[in-house]
């Protein structure tokens, strides 16, 4: 009987042993971003220009030169994509780079560096806000009741009287839209526009007759 019931028990621990589910395995890729803790880069900044729409990313090497720098770029600030490579480096003040088609709207940069063959070390990320001019626009201006708004992305309208109260407001117009401002008074007025897009928020006269 003794025999019969140590049997078991072995058995009971052998199945016991086998059904426990693997242990993970944490030694897989890591896909961590390292920034550069040394500060070898500084300065990162940018310029746009309003002529042609390109921007004008610059920056300074603070210690050696890196083997390439890789210039990255993202619309969320997560996922990020390389728009360019630059290698052979010479040592200099400045180093730069355009982006001669940057996306409308909010974006985020960064720049992918090594030296000798070491990890990849990233720099700050900059916000970059690109403004389009035309985006929007409004007409007739002086207007008589019906004012026209075009705009190629949702924006929020405002119309405010030279105290400051809000007297006409409209969210989220796009495309072709018209406004009724018949009930207001005769008088010049604040109208403005926030873009969901870019975040940015312009304002402008609108003159009642």
């Amino acid at each position: 009987m003794l025999k019969v019931l140590l049997s078991m028990y072995v058995s009971f621990i052998a199945l016991t042993c086998y059904s426990q589910p693997p242990m993970p395995d944490w030694t897989g890729p890591s896909e961590m971003v390292v920034e550069d803790p040394n500060k070898n880069v500084t300065d990162l900044t940018y310029t746009t220009n309003k002529e042609n729409g390109r921007l004008l990313l610059s920056w300074k090497i603070a210690g050696n030169i890196p083997e390439f720098f890789s210039v990255e770029r993202s619309e969320n600030g997560k996922s990020f994509e390389a728009v360019a490579v630059l290698n052979n480096l010479k040592a200099q003040r400045y180093y730069q780079w355009t982006d001669d088609a940057p996306k409308k709207g909010r974006s985020f940069y960064r720049l992918r560096y090594s030296f000798s063959q070491g990890q990849s070390l990233y720099s700050r990320t900059i916000p970059v806000i690109i403004v389009d001019n035309t985006s929007f626009k409004f007409y007739p201006n002086p207007v008589d009741h019906v004012l026209i708004v075009r705009s190629d992305s949702p924006i929020d309208v405002q119309i405010s009287d030279a105290n400051g109260k809000l007297r006409i407001s409209q969210t989220n117009i796009q495309g072709l839209h018209t406004i009724n401002v018949a009930s207001l008074e005769k008088g010049i007025y604040l109208i403005r526009f926030s873009n969901k897009l870019t975040a940015v928020m312009s304002q402008e006269k609108l003159i009642k007759k």
